[in-house]
């Protein structure tokens, strides 16, 4: 399985164009169609939906030049009220949401548009935070991952088409309180053998102790370029006992992040 439609949020930051680089790739990996989708709030400046424009005709531009069907949005109102129904109007299967340089994932008291996109958006959903603008194809992408993986097919489909996209090497790097002798868990040796049946070189690696600590060593000490996190699926009040690595690693990562939340 492969994606058919692809939209990627649009805002007036230059990041959400790197952003849109990667579902440019991928839209042309997957043959899939890409809808640029940009909403402003009424009353938003004239400077602000200039620079908007010049982003939508950018990668309009760049997407025609690979020959990826894409389709341009500008819309008035709420994104987070517009972008729900647009994705199931366009049959969207994934969407790619730009954080703004003042959103934070996992913040959940501050009432971020972002959570309120992985409640309401029905697709698979990368939210993403860029940090370096002058490296948008990822060679070498870091997977943390625990014992039991999650939605696996899923996150299978996303990492796949990801690393065909940009050529990229997979390591996939799994997380442990303590160090075991036990080898691998099952779940990631099959995640392993699954991308490697796609011709997709992959490494695996391990790390224990404080988990946002030990995937931002791994990615600096080991030149990764990209990380993919999955979303967490700890409540608030287990976030607030136990903490979410996610959210403390995507606020202040060390290279440029995607957190990936399959479809509901």
């Amino acid at each position: 399985m492969s994606y058919r439609t692809i939209l990627s949020v649009i805002n007036q930051h230059t990041s959400s164009t790197v952003i849109a680089h990667y579902a440019v790739a991928l839209a042309k990996e997957c043959r899939a169609r890409l809808v640029l989708y940009a909403a402003h709030p009424e009353g938003t400046s004239e400077s602000t939906l200039k620079h908007t424009d010049r982003h939508l005709e950018h990668l309009v531009a760049f997407a025609d030049e690979l020959e990826v069907s894409v389709k341009q949005m500008r819309v008035v109102g709420q994104i987070g009220q517009l972008l729900p129904q647009q994705v199931k109007v366009e049959q969207a299967d994934l969407v790619f949401y730009p954080l703004s340089p003042d959103e934070r994932y996992g913040d959940h008291l501050q009432r971020h548009i972002v959570h309120q996109m992985l409640r309401t958006v029905s697709s698979d959903l990368a939210v993403m935070r860029i940090v370096s603008m002058a490296k948008p194809h990822p060679r070498h992408i870091l997977v943390p991952l625990v014992k039991v993986v999650s939605v696996m097919e899923r996150r299978l489909i996303f990492i796949n088409q990801l690393a065909k996209s940009f050529h990229a090497q997979v390591t996939l790097f799994h997380l442990s309180t303590a160090r075991t002798k036990e080898g691998m868990p099952d779940s990631i040796t099959r995640f392993r053998e699954e991308l490697q049946q796609q011709q997709i070189a992959v490494l695996e690696r391990t790390g224990s102790g404080q988990v946002a600590k030990s995937i931002t060593v791994e990615a600096i000490t080991h030149h990764n370029d990209l990380i993919v996190l999955g979303a967490s699926e700890r409540g608030a009040l287990q976030k607030l006992f136990f903490g979410n690595p996610a959210g403390d690693v995507m606020h202040k990562p060390p290279c440029n992040t995607i957190l990936f939340r399959a479809a509901r």
